[in-house]
């Protein structure tokens, strides 16, 4: 059986170096490189389909500005550094991934604080996992050693009071947390990075910083959201309690970093398990996966970051049905199936209903900021999107037939959930590909005139074409 093989087009680096501006590739480029783990579980699933990640790519990096993420209060550093770590993983982004972080690195201080007054431990730890995605060296990034700065903000294992002094073992061991006139807002989220960027930095604090993120997970395998108050016993999630609620995104974020961290020790590997089976009974038929908390929808973000979680941990079949109903939240409405979306041909909707809504309106300006949001985490999720069965073709049911005729046509190697328009002079139909991936079969209405007409599909990056004899 053949894969269709999508070539990786030209045109990604093209958009994003002029959409970046000039002087902001002045550094070699960093290399799109899959991680190892991310590897690892391609090689272990079906044949994949680049093209929905890639088009994806190509088009928040033309949403970026100067290499920045812009929004209505100024740069968003923070979905800078999710959309360039997501953009790692995608091929030919290298330019724009050293372009982020040409752009990024000198305003790191606006991200992390100032490491005095003001040091925001998740902050400086994603800064930190972001640095090494960019091959850049997180001990010397803008000027700052990331690491040493995470350690600072990670608790150590033991405390010492009194005269003469004596340690005791401390509860809140590898615990990060925050220095600000604002207050201490690290969470797990933070500190699944935290556990990244120190594991990878070979830190002696990395063991400590994992057994505390650790004791995040309740015993159905999820992870919470928020820490204890420091002044509390525990330090533990326990189930039914509250401040210990399901979280989705934070599961798939500490699975994900840990998974990143290398880490293959028997508690983290156990974890892992729990973590994912977790995510599996959360997944509905469909492959999506909801929220939770206030607002609790079925969405984009937590099913692609989840699909994204279990397909590093090789469950190729959740992993399969999350990118799917990703990709389904993907309009790619081009040639005469168009509407107001097919200029952001490549954005992913956060919600059904908000790509159902920008097909007429395209996307409102004060909205841009949640499909950048959506996009970025759903790049990740479709690098498990599959790939379909066979090249693309389409058949007619006639070799001839009369003007207004209604003919059937057949449409061969449409990947799962893909988007194309089948047309003909005067009558087109969108369709999508089936997730069993056979053929899609529709009618066109065939145009006045005496003459050979072609009928075509065109997907975003493909297309094919038959023709037949119409007699008036």
């Amino acid at each position: 059986m053949h894969h269709r093989i999508r070539p990786i087009r030209s045109a990604a680096v093209a958009l994003s170096t002029v959409a970046l501006g000039a002087g902001v590739l002045a550094a070699p480029p960093a290399s799109a490189d899959p991680t190892p783990a991310l590897r690892a579980a391609k090689a272990a699933a079906p044949a994949t389909d680049s093209t929905p990640s890639t088009i994806a790519a190509q088009w928040i990096a033309g949403e970026l500005t100067n290499g920045l993420l812009v929004g209505k209060f100024g740069a968003d550093l923070g979905l800078t550094i999710d959309t360039g770590m997501a953009l790692s993983t995608v091929a030919d982004q290298g330019a724009t991934v050293t372009a982020i972080n040409d752009a990024l690195e000198p305003r790191i201080a606006e991200y992390i604080g100032d490491g005095k007054k003001e040091a925001y431990a998740g902050a400086t730890a994603k800064a930190a996992a972001f640095a090494r995605t960019a091959k850049k060296n997180p001990t010397s990034y803008g000027g700052r050693n990331l690491i040493a700065e995470l350690e600072a903000r990670t608790a150590d294992a033991t405390t010492t009071t009194g005269t003469p002094p004596v340690s005791t073992p401390n509860p809140l061991a590898g615990r990060i947390s925050d220095t600000s006139e604002f207050g201490d807002f690290a969470n797990v989220v933070g500190q699944s990075y935290a556990v990244r960027a120190l594991a990878l930095a070979n830190s002696a604090e990395a063991g400590a910083a994992r057994d505390f993120l650790l004791k995040q997970q309740c015993t159905s395998g999820y992870f919470r959201l928020d820490f204890d108050k420091a002044a509390s016993v525990s330090q533990s999630c326990t189930e039914g309690v509250a401040g210990s609620e399901a979280a989705p995104d934070a599961t798939a974020l500490a699975v994900i970093n840990l998974v990143e961290s290398g880490d293959k020790t028997p508690a983290v590997q156990a974890a892992l398990a729990k973590a994912g089976g977790w995510l599996v009974a959360r997944q509905r038929g469909s492959g999506a996966i909801r929220s939770a908390g206030e607002g609790a929808s079925i969405n984009t973000n937590t099913t692609a970051l989840g699909g994204y979680a279990l397909g590093l941990l090789k469950n190729r079949d959740a992993a399969l049905k999350a990118a799917l109903w990703v990709r389904k939240n993907q309009p790619v409405d081009k040639y005469k199936c168009r509407t107001a979306l097919t200029k952001d041909t490549g954005a992913v909707a956060y919600r059904k209903d908000r790509a159902t809504d920008a097909k007429t309106t395209g996307i409102p300006a004060d909205a841009r900021d949640e499909w950048r949001r959506a996009t970025s985490q759903a790049i990740l999720g479709l690098q498990f999107a599959p790939a379909s069965k066979d090249r693309l073709q389409i058949v007619a049911a006639k070799r001839e037939a009369r003007a207004g005729d209604s003919v059937q046509f057949s449409v061969f190697g449409l990947a799962p959930s893909e988007s194309a328009c089948l047309q003909v002079k005067g009558d087109f139909v969108r369709v999508k590909g089936k997730k069993s991936g056979d053929k899609i079969v529709r009618k066109l209405e065939l145009p006045a005139g005496n003459q050979r007409r072609v009928a075509l599909v065109k997907t975003s990056d493909d297309e094919a074409r038959t023709s037949l004899r119409v007699r008036n």
